[in-house]
């Protein structure tokens, strides 16, 4: 490849076919946000495009110094898509050299926000969830509940899944899965069932118009730790998730820029970036109820992307095209 002349294109067979293992994700992403800490990541808080119908347009950027890339992924949400045998979500990241600013890749991010996002729950699990976990919820059972089974088995003894979805047939499907990596799996009909008494929790209900919210953070155990993918807006009663004993967010200073998006706005005991650096507080007691609420991190999506592309010149995988 030659800096200025060409880039890299991936596409999603592509990125899909350098299999790479959660832990390498959640690696990459823990090195990532110890640099952040250390002032040499620069996160830019979303901007969003919402005309009210069901779909969302967004665009994220960050630059670091190590890895020394700048990234900026273009996001597309449309909540009708499986009418149209399309993904909820389709996105694209280019991926530039920080110290020159050209281009030098262009990547598919279909399963990188999927890593990136199952990851940032793996970091925040790390710290926030009981060590000894072995049953775990999910409530809506897409990709985003695949990606964070995957990432959370890697750190966790897991042996118990239950799969809530709106469409039944979507839950057994993923129990399914579960049960080929030999955990103990079902569906189930009532979503209490994949919330109460369980150690983890992880909702990603997608954004849809009329959706209203339906899990009550009162059925969270002691001892629990809930990944909220979806902002919060699954749950009734922000106010009973602001009384849990330990809450971390994504990114404080893109909440403050972007919170109205959060159901639940803070405070928040700790950051992502906090958590992996060792400046945010971590499980305290085996009965405290934590919850991780995110919006998603472009600093995040930076650091797999530069790890796709690693993998890729490696392995000489990809187009180069001419710029």
């Amino acid at each position: 490849m030659r800096l200025g002349q060409q880039l890299l294109y991936l596409s999603r067979a592509d990125v899909l076919a350098l299999a790479i293992d959660p832990e390498a994700v959640r690696v990459a992403l823990e090195a990532v946000l110890i640099s952040k800490a250390a002032g040499s990541v620069r996160n830019a808080p979303k901007l969003n495009l919402l005309p009210g119908d069901g779909r969302l347009f967004q665009v994220m950027m960050s630059l670091a110094d190590d890895p020394p890339f700048a990234a900026a992924k273009v996001v597309g949400l449309a909540s009708g898509n499986d009418a149209r045998g399309l993904p909820h979500v389709s996105a694209l990241i280019v991926l530039a050299d920080a110290a020159s600013g050209v281009p030098v890749a262009l990547m598919d991010a279909s399963w990188i926000t999927a890593a990136r996002t199952a990851a940032m729950t793996a970091v925040a699990a790390r710290r926030l969830a009981r060590i000894d976990a072995a049953r775990i919820g999910f409530v809506a059972c897409g990709v985003q509940a695949r990606s964070h089974l995957m990432a959370l088995c890697a750190l966790f003894p897991l042996r118990e899944v239950l799969a809530y979805g709106h469409r039944r047939a979507s839950a057994e499907a993923f129990a399914a899965e579960a049960r080929a990596l030999g955990l103990d799996a079902v569906a189930v009909d009532d979503p209490r069932d994949a919330v109460a008494g369980l150690d983890i929790v992880v909702t990603s209900v997608p954004a849809a118009p009329g959706s209203a919210p339906f899990l009550d953070p009162g059925w969270l155990a002691p001892g629990s730790f809930a990944s909220l993918v979806d902002l919060g807006r699954s749950w009734l009663r922000p106010d009973a998730i602001g009384r849990m004993e330990l809450r971390a967010v994504d990114d404080h200073a893109q909440t403050a820029e972007a919170g109205g998006r959060l159901v639940y706005r803070g405070p928040f005991d700790a950051d992502l970036t906090e958590l992996a650096s060792g400046h945010g507080p971590g499980r305290r007691t085996s009965d405290e109820r934590a919850v991780l609420v995110s919006q998603g991190l472009a600093a995040a999506d930076l650091a797999v992307a530069a790890l796709v592309y690693a993998r890729a010149r490696e392995r000489s995988l990809g187009l180069a095209l001419p710029l």
